[in-house]
């Protein structure tokens, strides 16, 4: 079975969290930055110096709002011995690439519509550059004061989704808007990290709308007492899609914020994750939801004809057959479904189509 390896993080101090990272992710972050170090060139013909210099824009945001986060980024760098502005490229990299969107698959299910009436899930099929798959990790945080954090992410990456132990979870998702203006702003990984040190859905909500942002960004909220929302984070505003039917589901395309999307790729994969979880109504369970995030429908009511047809824009996305070029096609990464109220999570490497889910608990 592959599985992603499991980084344990336990401090009450903020370095050493980052340290204890480090120096357990060091092959995989020095292989991320490798793949980075290729990818920018590549696609964006700018050197490594180029990309650590716009990193190093974010420093004196980070430094007066987010300081603990910053405190974990240098202790991350110490730890695999790198410079802290390699570090700060990986945590930022939303930011700065900013490219056409095709990240993820998000959706929240309530109580309601669950088979046992009372169980919240938040769920996520994370996709993105095939190389990429090799250097995620599962992190596992305890900061000794109360709050356990597990999630996916980069590693080197303070989090990308995940849950804590006061049943609050968060996914978050590529979004582009005509309020995109690439001015220096809260990178989102920091968002995130901070975000899940939430001890209630309120104080969730709260720190993402609060964030000043210079790009665009999707959260997909939950928490352990049946509440969710989805929030379409823009520089412009921030747009909210509320649960229908016990279901809310979100791609890459702006849903509330419509007119001012400027996303012009297909749009039916939360369209898809939506009619597959509403033909199971009262009976979501874990095995139900396994079976909607291994979906290979390119739109509402399309046959499932993987392996046979390549299933890029499906829930469960793939590389297209024959030979591609690895910067520019996209796949699913990782599989991940938050069980808010067991305090479980269930993680996926790769597609989950053809890996296995294992449990973690926070």
């Amino acid at each position: 079975m592959d599985t992603f390896q499991l980084i344990t993080i336990k401090s009450s101090d903020p370095f050493i969290r980052g340290l204890q990272y480090g120096q357990q992710a060091e092959a995989l972050i020095h292989l991320g930055i490798e793949g980075y170090q290729r990818h920018f060139s590549k696609t964006l013909d700018l050197t490594w110096k180029d990309i650590t210099e716009k990193s190093r824009l974010y420093l004196d945001l980070l430094e007066r709002e987010f300081p603990e986060e910053l405190e974990e980024a240098r202790g991350i760098a110490e730890g695999s011995s790198v410079p802290l502005e390699d570090i700060l490229v990986l945590n930022c990299r939303y930011e700065i690439l900013k490219y056409r969107p095709h990240e993820c698959t998000t959706g929240a299910i309530l109580p309601v519509v669950s088979a046992d009436r009372c169980s919240t899930f938040l769920i996520q099929n994370w996709d993105y550059r095939p190389w990429v798959e090799h250097h995620a990790v599962v992190v596992s945080i305890d900061d000794e004061k109360g709050t356990h954090i597990v999630g996916v992410t980069e590693a080197g990456q303070l989090v990308r989704n995940g849950m804590n132990s006061w049943g609050a979870g968060l996914c978050a998702n590529n979004l582009t808007s005509v309020f995109d203006t690439g001015d220096v702003g809260a990178p989102v990984t920091f968002v995130r990290r901070k975000a899940l040190n939430s001890r209630s859905f309120s104080q969730l909500c709260s720190i993402v709308r609060s964030s000043r942002r210079g790009v665009s960004c999707n959260f997909m909220l939950a928490s352990s007492d049946g509440k969710a929302v989805d929030l379409e984070a823009t520089p412009g505003g921030v747009f909210e899609v509320a649960p229908s039917r016990g279901l809310v589901t979100h791609a890459n395309h702006m849903v509330a914020g419509a007119p001012y999307c400027t996303n012009q790729g297909t749009k039916f994969r939360d369209q898809v994750l939506r009619r597959v979880l509403e033909k199971m109504e009262g009976q979501i369970d874990l095995p139900a939801i396994q079976a909607a995030l291994r979906n290979h429908e390119t739109f509402p009511g399309a046959p499932d004809t993987y392996p046979e047809a390549s299933c890029i824009e499906a829930v469960c996305s793939h590389v297209p057959h024959g030979s591609y070029d690895e910067d520019k096609v996209w796949k699913t990464i990782s599989s991940s479904i938050y069980h808010l109220n067991a305090g479980k999570a269930y993680i996926c490497k790769g597609c989950p189509c053809e890996g296995t889910y294992v449990p973690y608990e926070v």
